[in-house]
């Protein structure tokens, strides 16, 4: 008997930084490293969050004044990479976790984490946090990096087989929900991120202050796009 598609499983795809890690404060204090190593003045939170944007380099443009130049770019990227590598195991999971992964597992659905984050750096913090087991793929990127996550995600969901449509994105940043429209998904944007609420409300998806209500407003997620395709 074939299972109606409104009672198949559901697939949840997890960002890493600033969603399932708590490390805004991280990222924050590498950025200002990297940019004190390279004579620039330091940004403040609120900076951050009102001007974070993807792809990265588009938001050290913002920062700059500038477009950096490939060596320019380079240089800073590398820096902050030195720093936030020393840094990110302080960092902590985000409220909530991992008990709302093992609860989706128990309701019979699936998830895995998709980043933007270099796999060979991914995996071994994913493993230190002990939180590889609940996901059926772990996938940061390699060279050569995607310009969009949207591709990323396509390849990601090649990888895994499951139909789009059947898939919510929890993520903290505009590019999260552009990535899941693109290729035919849903997605949840959580405020306790990296963005700030205005920009995450011009992606015109649902947004929540905690991650156990992005978990909890996937079936009202998925009921109204059932209704929107049935209509």
């Amino acid at each position: 008997m074939t299972v109606p598609k409104n009672q198949q499983p559901l697939h949840l795809v997890w960002d890493w930084n600033g969603t399932v890690l708590n490390d805004f404060e991280i990222i924050l204090r590498s950025t200002n490293d990297s940019f004190t190593d390279h004579g620039l003045a330091p940004i403040t939170a609120d900076q951050y969050r009102t001007q974070i944007k993807m792809p990265i380099r588009a938001f050290y443009a913002d920062i700059l004044g500038h477009e950096p130049g490939d060596e320019e770019w380079e240089a800073l990227d590398a820096t902050f990479h030195k720093y936030y590598v020393a840094y990110e195991r302080e960092a902590r999971l985000s409220d909530g976790l991992p008990d709302l992964f093992r609860e989706w597992s128990g309701r019979g659905h699936s998830q895995s984490l998709l980043s933007m984050y270099h796999d060979d750096k991914l995996v071994p913090v994913v493993r230190h946090h002990g939180i590889d087991r609940y996901f059926e793929l772990v996938q940061g990127t390699k060279p050569p990096r995607p310009a969009r996550k949207g591709l990323h995600l396509r390849d990601h969901l090649g990888r895994l087989g499951v139909d789009p449509a059947r898939v919510v994105l929890i993520g903290d940043s505009p590019d999260d929900a552009a990535a899941a429209a693109s290729v035919g998904a849903h997605a949840i944007l959580y405020s306790g991120g990296f963005a700030a609420v205005p920009s995450l409300r011009t992606a015109g998806v649902p947004i929540v202050d905690s991650l156990a209500a992005a978990v909890a407003m996937i079936d009202e997620v998925m009921a109204g796009a059932a209704g929107a395709e049935a209509g």
